[in-house]
């Protein structure tokens, strides 16, 4: 498959809420909240967004301390990590009030957990002392688990509930295959595999059937021919 970008329409609506949330005074809130299934684009759409946005993105992770944490945001904006955890927040916090940077925290399950939720009061922390813009990004659970923690749910003010791929991305994904995918596969495969990750790996085995076969264009007929689905090709 090319190598190229999809604006999916989960990506602009996340491109949108981040937009919504530039335009919030410095004195509002400016948390947002981005939540769904696995393969729908949450990742390579965070990550061409935090390009645009300049932004520090960051994957949270089990076993992340706030020392960790301040480590990995230390080394983000090229600061000092001696001095130990306040001598670090002091300076990031020293940073961001002088160069603000959107921060955004991608698998923020794995802070939303008793033993962990020090580590997301510290980020709420550098949020409120800061006024930056902090996004995080979860699994379809997180707005649930996000909102037992009052205090911290009402500062999110933009809410991203990724939904199932529809026809038109996957038609976009299916014109990057190297064999042409007609459209009576094209909506097989939106109908079906409503899955950004399971249809990138059927798309990659059919071209590999293809090429292997001499085939340019793929019917549903013959996509169910080749035997794709079942791990062929």
């Amino acid at each position: 498959m090319k190598e190229v970008f999809v604006d999916t329409a989960n990506y602009v609506t996340m491109l949108e809420s981040f937009g919504r949330l530039e335009s919030l005074s410095a004195s509002s809130p400016r948390m947002g909240l981005g939540y769904g299934n696995f393969g729908l684009g949450k990742t390579f759409g965070l990550e061409r967004i935090a390009v645009k946005k300049n932004a520090i993105l960051l994957r949270a992770a089990q076993t992340w301390s706030k020392k960790q944490l301040l480590e990995k945001l230390c080394l983000e904006l090229d600061l000092d990590i001696s001095g130990g955890s306040g001598r670090m927040y002091e300076r990031v916090i020293d940073d961001l009030r002088r160069e603000p940077r959107i921060i955004i925290i991608d698998e923020i399950d794995a802070l939303l957990r008793g033993e962990k939720i020090g580590t997301l009061e510290l980020l709420r922390d550098i949020h409120d002392e800061t006024s930056i813009i902090l996004f995080f990004i979860g699994m379809e659970e997180s707005n649930a688990k996000l909102k037992r923690h009052r205090h911290y749910y009402s500062r999110v003010v933009e809410l991203v509930e990724f939904e199932a791929i529809g026809a038109g991305d996957v038609g976009k994904f299916c014109e990057l295959c190297e064999v042409k995918v007609e459209s009576d596969l094209v909506a097989y495969l939106a109908r079906k595999y409503p899955n950004l990750r399971q249809i990138r790996v059927l798309l990659t085995r059919l071209e590999k059937a293809c090429e292997l076969q001499d085939i340019t264009s793929v019917s549903l007929a013959a996509f169910r021919e080749l035997g794709v689905e079942n791990g062929k090709g």
